[in-house]
């Protein structure tokens, strides 16, 4: 998660006096790192989730860039180190093209693997952008092996064979990056589920935190209730409201917040 403050604590501290201290914004932010307990934790911290989501996602994207770009520009080096200019304009010999396309592949390899980890331990999206650089790579693998296998020139190079491995290497690895997408990826213009009823999200929340470590879960309270402590010493929060809120179950303070208003 991506968030202005670090801590509930730290929201609290930063809270300036003309806002409201809602509750469920001050618990959202001691759960932060588990988007998916603020899922069920109301209005707050479904909206906290998607603002930090989004950061993440931007972030994510940029860390990205460069390296897509990367093996997106590696294989077609390599294909066109093969090929040469179709002109005859600075043609290479296979002595320099063949270790300049196996290099580039192998470039174009390790960069798939990168982004096949960090796509299988996030959101899973079907992304048309890795469809295109798996089965791209793969093409143009396939491709480069063909001609450094079939080109008399470029078959008698020392070490083609090494090269061609990489190539292959680099071909298989997109191949399963392509697959990966199709058959696990997530479809993202789904229309959203209707909202789960109280029981529902009350099981779904407490599911999410019997999975959070024992440590952990003691870490967030600790910061949720110094939050509220801090906001009953500065007079933004009733002494009643306070008890009631340090005495509730993690996750359900926004309901305190509906309480007050309905009021």
């Amino acid at each position: 998660m991506s968030l202005r403050h670090e801590s509930a604590l730290a929201w609290a501290d930063d809270l300036s006096a003309a806002a409201e201290p809602r509750l469920g914004i001050l618990e959202a932010y001691a759960l932060q790192r588990h988007p998916a307990a603020l899922e069920h934790m109301g209005d707050d911290g479904a909206g906290l989730a998607r603002v930090a989501a989004a950061k993440g996602s931007g972030m994510a994207g940029l860390w990205l860039l460069l390296p897509l770009l990367l093996a997106v520009v590696a294989p077609v080096i390599g294909f066109a180190a093969l090929l040469g200019d179709p002109l005859g304009v600075h043609r290479l010999d296979g002595d320099v093209s063949v270790p300049i396309a196996g290099a580039s592949f192998a470039v174009a390899g390790i960069v798939q693997v990168v982004a096949a980890v960090r796509w299988l331990r996030g959101p899973r999206p079907r992304d048309r952008q890795l469809l295109l650089l798996g089965f791209g790579t793969a093409i143009f693998a396939a491709l480069s092996w063909w001609v450094m296998g079939s080109a008399a020139s470029l078959a008698s190079v020392a070490g083609v064979g090494a090269w061609r491995t990489a190539v292959l290497v680099a071909g298989a690895l997109g191949l399963v990056l392509g697959v990966l997408v199709l058959a696990l990826g997530r479809n993202g213009g789904r229309a959203a589920p209707a909202a789960p009823s109280a029981p529902a999200g009350d099981a779904a929340l407490g599911a999410v935190l019997a999975g959070i470590p024992d440590d952990e879960l003691r870490r967030i309270r600790e910061d949720r209730d110094a939050a509220i402590d801090l906001l009953a010493q500065r007079g933004r929060l009733a002494p009643e409201v306070a008890d009631r809120a340090r005495r509730a179950e993690l996750g359900t303070l926004h309901r305190i917040d509906a309480d007050l208003r309905a009021r």
